[in-house]
């Protein structure tokens, strides 16, 4: 017998014994390799850690010194397998790799086959749109889409709009044309509106205008605060008069008179009148108890100008000085809330009304009932008749006579 195989194989049966049962716990999680800044991360997960216990999945930034950004927590609460699955936003990180690992709260260690950790890799693609329509609009009930695509040469492209985290548009094929979309979509109301791009690579990126109406005071701003250097106290006697400096007042334009006409107005229900003169240069203002816009037409076929250039109550005022003798009118509140009365005012204007032929210059169908019925050249009465009953009366006369 070689008694130096079997001391060998003596000890290390030993050893074994000393070093007690190899743990039989296992944790294993799976991610994908790689995602699209923008999109969730899905992690799913199983293990037969037994209860009490938790496990965390921690989401992190693979940094010198890794950065936790998210941790959630799994309850184990019976024994046997346990599966999960929990989710990791990546809206706003950057672009890298990042450690998804799984950690047991009573530090239990797990079996050597484990999967306890997973790289991921955010890949950002946000950087090929340029949104090329402005981020502030003013609230028109259409919100102005355009934007530039670098590199792409599809002629479509998925877009989804949502306003406050519900979706009001698509996901929709849009139309790409030299790399650039353009899209009016209507809507309802002010507010942010968060645009989504997304290709056959999947997610591309998210961007945000906002429409608001008018703000007063985002044009007007606060009044200028001006540094008063400090001056000695100087005394002065009770009976002193003490006179304000008048503080100053912005310019309103000058109301003017003339021919007027009040109509009641709305953002859905416009009035259109027909302003009639024989003498310009005419003054046309509109006012009221709002902010109001009104456009004008020097032709039925000519081009609509805009006349919105004050704020709040200000009127608004123009002054035509080529040669005509209608004008036609299209008035309205600027603020799709306010439903007010306008008074409209033409100073040189033989008359100033509401008009079917100006609703048909806007191109709107006849609303007032204005159209004159067209008449022939009056026939006056023909005398045949009178002289022929006179004859015949004076013949019965003689008659009875």
């Amino acid at each position: 017998m070689n008694f130096n195989h079997l001391k060998t194989t003596t000890a290390v049966i030993l050893l074994i014994l000393m070093c007690g049962p190899v743990s039989a716990y296992y944790l294993s999680i799976e991610a994908p390799a790689q995602v699209k800044v923008g999109e969730p991360i899905l992690v799913t997960g199983s293990t037969n850690t037994p209860p009490p216990d938790k496990i965390d999945i921690v989401f992190s930034h693979s940094l010198n010194v890794p950065l936790e950004i998210d941790r959630q927590s799994i309850q184990i609460t019976e024994k046997g397998d346990t599966f999960f699955n929990v989710t990791f936003k990546t809206d706003g990180l950057d672009k890298g790799n990042y450690k998804i690992e799984g950690l047991s709260q009573s530090q239990r260690l797990f079996s050597a086959g484990s999967r306890s950790i997973r790289v991921v890799k955010l890949i950002d693609r946000s950087d090929m749109i340029t949104i090329t329509s402005p981020t502030w609009q003013e609230f028109e009930k259409t919100l102005l889409i355009e934007a530039k695509i670098s590199g792409y040469s599809e002629n479509a492209i998925q877009m989804e709009v949502t306003k406050d985290h519900e979706t009001i548009f698509g996901p929709e094929s849009i139309p790409v044309s030299g790399g650039r979309v353009r899209y009016e979509m209507p809507i309802k109301s002010p507010g942010n509106y968060e645009i989504s791009f997304s290709d056959y690579d999947g997610f591309i990126g998210r961007y945000s205008i906002t429409s608001e109406e008018r703000d007063h005071y985002r044009f007007t701003g606060p009044a200028d605060d001006h540094d008063i250097a400090d001056e000695p106290v100087k005394k002065t006697d009770v009976s002193d008069t003490i006179k304000p400096t008048p503080a100053d007042t912005p310019v309103r334009p000058e109301i003017i008179s003339g021919i007027t006409a009040e109509v009641d107005v709305s953002r859905d229900n416009p009035a259109y009148l027909t302003v009639t003169t024989d003498k310009t240069p005419v003054v046309i203002q509109v006012s009221g108890d709002t902010d109001l816009v009104f456009e004008y037409k020097l032709s039925t076929a000519g081009a609509g100008i805009k006349v919105n250039e004050e704020m709040g109550t200000a009127p608004e005022t123009v002054t035509i000085k080529d040669s005509v003798s209608e004008i036609y009118l299209k008035v309205y509140p600027y603020s799709f809330k306010a439903s007010e009365k306008a008074t409209i005012t033409a100073d040189t204007a033989s008359s100033v009304g509401l008009s079917d032929k100006a609703a048909k210059a806007f191109g709107l169908p006849p609303r007032y009932g204005d159209q004159p019925e067209e008449k022939g050249a009056e026939t006056p009465l023909s005398i045949l008749p009178v002289l022929l009953g006179v004859i015949l009366g004076v013949m019965v006369f003689i008659k009875r006579s």
